[in-house]
């Protein structure tokens, strides 16, 4: 009876700990989203000649009074005036204008996504002279080969991330 009762312990046990499911199981799609990257972006703003015209301190500074919007909701610009390259741009959130390594760049994040749906969302960036520029992101999951595919969109067309905006100004 003795050995019974051990035996009865010993599949108990062994059914109680097999039944544990792992935190992130790799072949759960519902499990896929939580170990992406989140969503940065970044954005630099040059004229005709390839020219920042981003620097605060240039006469040709286009960014005074951007402002973003996102799903509903409108961000002013923030100055951060330098990042450090250790640190991790990422824990900035909001509309901000950084420096890094004297270049200067238009961020907005960090938007961290933990679904398994494809995912899909549009930025706009509204200008001192009245005009805007449209980023469209989409993110599709590849539940199959366990991968994502990122895809940018500046006013319409297919681009490369970081974003690049050539304005034309006059001098």
């Amino acid at each position: 009876m003795k050995r019974i009762i051990i035996v009865s312990i010993l599949l108990v046990s062994i059914l109680a700990v097999s039944s544990c499911e792992p935190t992130i199981d790799p072949d759960d799609p519902e499990d896929m989203g939580r170990g992406w990257p989140p969503i940065e972006m970044r954005v630099y703003v040059v004229d005709e000649s390839g020219r920042s015209l981003l620097d605060p301190k240039s006469e040709c500074f286009f960014a005074e009074g951007a402002m973003l919007k996102h799903r509903g909701s409108e961000y002013q610009l923030y100055i951060i005036p330098q990042v450090d390259i250790k640190s991790s741009v990422s824990r900035y959130i909001g509309f901000l204008l950084m420096n890094q390594d004297g270049q200067y760049f238009l961020h907005f994040g960090t938007i961290d996504i933990h679904v398994v749906k494809d995912y899909e969302t549009d930025f706009i960036i509204y200008w001192k002279n009245n005009t805007k520029d449209s980023i469209h992101f989409s993110r599709r999951y590849n539940h199959t080969l366990h991968e994502v595919h990122d895809k940018w969109n500046l006013n319409g067309i297919e681009t490369t991330h970081p974003i690049l905006i050539k304005k034309a100004i006059s001098h």
